[in-house]
């Protein structure tokens, strides 16, 4: 929920009682405006979620060669890393492990729809920010923070349980500013990119700060963190659009009124392709949450996108794109 700078210290009161756990009838008001999805912290996994402590290891610049990757370990797990307690999960193998960043209150569970697919693909790690999905809230919610935080929490927490790059990051609206704060932190790590209705750094149209659960999420701070962008040279990337950006959405501006608004969302979304020398955008019917309205277009650019990682060749609007019912541009 897009918030002014003036509304955050009675936002900080209100956090004094959630912080508590008092979750009756204030609080799940509370949640019901501040998630996409309506999450409790302490909600148990249908995967068996177990509670890990950070174990230390060394972070090491993969090679662009690197076998697959393949783990043991891959139900869900609360991971304590960074300050913070977060629920991870990571399966499949592949010659990448894609990261699935997700949008503003919206957790794992609203990825549900194509994660099966993508653990086939590839390896595949989904997560929950704290205070939402499985993840319980963090200690310090009443200080802001930004998605250059968000993404050293996700360093951390992946650095805990062994999983290293080549990544191939994904990420959802907020999510979006989340996965670009983590390339910009570990550029010889990235092999790809994906941009779901990504949220565009420095977008006038977005408000000054955001709230999710019990965090208060400073934007400027969020746009600074990506430092631009950063540019991905000439690393595969695909931008996927919305054509009806404004639909299902709970939180955040309605970008069908003003058309002006809509009009600056879908500027920023072209704006992405000049990240790298070597993408696509596809726009997909559909409302903003993409993974449940048009989930084979996530698989299917997450396929291309793996494929162009391992045989090196440039991202093409193939004709499978238009078998999908989207459209493709370079």
């Amino acid at each position: 929920m897009w918030h002014t700078a003036g509304q955050i210290e009675q936002f900080k009161g209100t956090l004094e009682c959630v912080n508590r756990r008092m979750w009756g009838p204030a609080g799940v008001v509370m949640a019901l405006l501040c998630a996409c999805s309506v999450s409790t912290p302490a909600a148990p996994s249908p995967v068996g979620v177990t509670r890990a402590s950070p174990t230390p290891t060394s972070h090491q610049s993969p090679s662009p060669h690197a076998p697959p990757t393949s783990k043991a370990h891959d139900v869900g797990r609360l991971i304590t890393a960074a300050g913070v307690t977060q629920w991870v999960q990571c399966a499949g193998t592949g010659p990448v492990t894609s990261l699935i960043i997700a949008g503003l209150g919206s957790s794992t569970r609203d990825w549900l729809p194509v994660l099966p697919q993508l653990q086939r693909i590839t390896r595949t790690c989904v997560y929950d920010r704290p205070g939402l999905g499985h993840s319980p809230p963090r200690n310090d919610g009443r200080d802001p923070i930004d998605a250059g935080r968000h993404a050293r929490e996700l360093a951390a927490a992946l650095n805990a349980i062994g999983e290293h790059g080549p990544y191939l990051v994904l990420g959802h609206s907020y999510g979006g500013l989340v996965a670009r704060a983590f390339v910009a932190q570990h550029p010889p790590d990235i092999a790809g990119v994906l941009l779901a209705e990504s949220v565009t750094p420095y977008d006038p149209t977005l408000g000054e700060v955001w709230v999710e659960a019990t965090s208060v999420i400073d934007l400027a701070a969020s746009s600074r963190a990506t430092h631009g962008g950063p540019p991905l040279r000439d690393l595969p990337l695909i931008v996927l659009t919305a054509s009806r950006p404004e639909a299902n959405r709970l939180d955040g501006p309605d970008y069908g009124q003003p058309a002006d608004v809509t009009d600056e969302w879908l500027r920023g979304q072209r704006a992405n392709l000049t990240l790298s020398s070597d993408s696509i955008q596809v726009t997909a019917h559909s409302g903003h949450e993409l993974q449940k309205d048009a989930p084979d277009a996530v698989v299917e650019a997450v396929r291309q996108l793996v494929s162009a990682i391992e045989t090196t060749k440039p991202l093409a609007c193939t004709p499978v794109w238009k078998e999908l019912q989207t459209t493709c541009r370079a």
